[in-house]
């Protein structure tokens, strides 16, 4: 543990994951020779280190959402997916800091694998504290692409499970249809410890090696959205993949993927509205300019057309799991993002090749899967059946097994 604490001292200025004034040094490494002597059997996280960003309610923290409104406006009893991982043995290390209201205004954090560059978003906090080895594991959010984003972005394990399979409640939230909570983990080990603590009826599933599983290769408009270099990375991937028990299935997904980002953007905007709009009178001038934007967006529409946007939501989950019940699709695998981390911290990256999880709530886990020259992290996800989430994990296991893991050095590595 001390090692880790120097390594938070040194470099967290740099990196700045985490909230100002909630990594308080003498109280994680009190707190951490507390947990180190319990009985793993019965506490399985214990010596674990935990980030938790900055919208979801912890005991003895403010939660600020990376705002200037008053932090009173979001106070609440603590989320019970922290008692639980606490409750395990988990040492919080800090709140980790995130876009405002986990939608699209930067926070100060920066990418651990090269300054220059974001992290992602909005769990920004969370990739960079995992990534610089600041924590084992960290909490994150996901209404569109905010977990699995900024893991391939800091090049660590992420994970968004089923929609429901972790409890939303002490979350502020962002749309009530499609927010997730997830993980970033520093390995797969450790993901595995903690989503047999947090996840709802976590159980062990078989796993067939002998089996040829199907690997849907989501082609059309979605896949266009990647650039000339990540597709490029993506198919060296799936070479290594088909070349094992796995084999590739090409499928059109979506026919216009810009279109229906335009729907889930509506839909989510429109709930955003719901959440904010007794504080928007009072605070208007406080918000953020994408904040402010993004609020406004779902304060025009209207009743019968979010009632519409609502029964085409269900329509795209049961159409998705349909879908791969019919191509006989075990895993959908596809790039992070259709870029590498952008350079600068002003945007937090395109979402657009993770929201189509989201909207469907089926289960993602990122992998690292190489670094580009600028040490900015390759990655894929890979997305399983509704409900699937322990297979998935398999899967995941045996694909970085197959693919290899990385060691992604940070900048004060180079």
């Amino acid at each position: 543990m001390k090692k880790r604490l120097k390594l938070i001292t040194k470099y967290e200025p740099s990196v700045k994951a985490f909230v100002p004034g909630t990594f308080v040094q003498k109280k994680v490494n009190d707190a951490y020779k507390k947990s180190n002597i319990l009985n793993r059997s019965t506490h399985p996280l214990a010596g674990t280190t935990l980030g938790i960003k900055d919208i979801i309610n912890i005991d003895g923290h403010l939660t600020e959402c990376g705002s200037n409104l008053p932090s009173k406006l979001f106070s609440g009893p603590q989320a019970s997916c922290v008692t639980k991982l606490l409750n395990a043995g988990a040492v919080v290390v800090g709140k980790t800091v995130t876009t405002e209201f986990a939608i699209s205004d930067p926070g100060s954090t920066h990418n651990p694998r090269n300054l220059g560059h974001t992290p992602g978003g909005s769990s920004s906090g969370s990739a960079a504290a995992v990534a610089a080895g600041f924590c084992d594991v960290a909490l994150g959010t996901q209404t569109s692409g905010s977990i699995i984003r900024p893991a391939g972005f800091c090049g660590v394990i992420g994970y968004k499970p089923t929609f429901g399979r972790i409890p939303t409640d002490g979350v502020l939230p962002f749309s009530k249809s499609m927010d997730h909570v997830g993980l970033m983990a520093a390995d797969l080990d450790i993901l595995e410890k903690t989503l047999k603590v947090i996840v709802k009826d976590w159980s062990e599933v078989p796993y067939n090696d002998n089996h040829n599983y199907n690997l849907g290769v989501p082609l059309g408009s979605y896949i266009e959205l990647a650039d000339s270099d990540i597709t490029s990375q993506y198919l060296n991937i799936l070479e290594k993949l088909k070349s094992s028990t796995y084999q590739a299935k090409n499928v059109k997904l979506i026919e216009d993927v810009l279109k229906y980002n335009d729907e889930m953007d509506e839909l989510i905007h429109a709930e955003l509205y719901q959440v904010h709009a007794k504080w928007f009178k009072h605070y208007r001038d406080d918000y953020k300019v994408l904040s402010l934007q993004s609020i406004e967006a779902g304060e025009i529409v209207k009743k019968e057309r979010f009632v519409h946007l609502k029964k085409k939501a269900n329509a795209y989950t049961s159409w998705m799991q349909s879908l791969m019940s019919k191509e006989q699709i075990d895993l959908w695998v596809a790039p992070t993002a259709p870029t590498l981390a952008p350079l600068g911290l002003s945007n937090t990256g395109d979402f657009k090749m993770a929201s189509i999880w989201s909207y469907t709530g089926l289960p993602v886990l990122c992998l690292p899967t190489g670094v580009s020259i600028n040490n900015l992290p390759y990655s894929i996800q890979i997305i399983g059946r509704y409900g699937e989430d322990e297979l998935l994990l398999k899967h995941a296991k045996r694909i970085q097994n197959i693919i290899g893991e990385l060691r992604i050095k940070n900048f004060w590595e180079i």
